[in-house]
């Protein structure tokens, strides 16, 4: 029906299939980091630390409040 075109295009591109583990260069895990991307982290983990002693300084007064009434 393809007049043999999909052969002919199987024959000149053939499907390779190579194994990841042939590939040395690929790192899971990066090894070292860039100072943009260590600056990136630690304003991160400030944020995150600053949010978690907004909600528990906000749970206390909650819970201050209560215990007043």
């Amino acid at each position: 029906m393809d007049n043999g075109a999909y052969e002919k295009y199987k024959q000149e591109n053939p499907d390779v299939y190579t194994p990841l583990s042939t590939y040395d260069y690929v790192d899971q895990f990066v090894h070292q980091l860039t100072n943009a991307e260590l600056v990136v982290c630690a304003v991160a983990v400030v944020l995150a630390v600053f949010a978690l002693y907004k909600i528990f300084v906000k749970r206390k007064d909650k819970h201050s409040d209560d215990h007043n009434k």
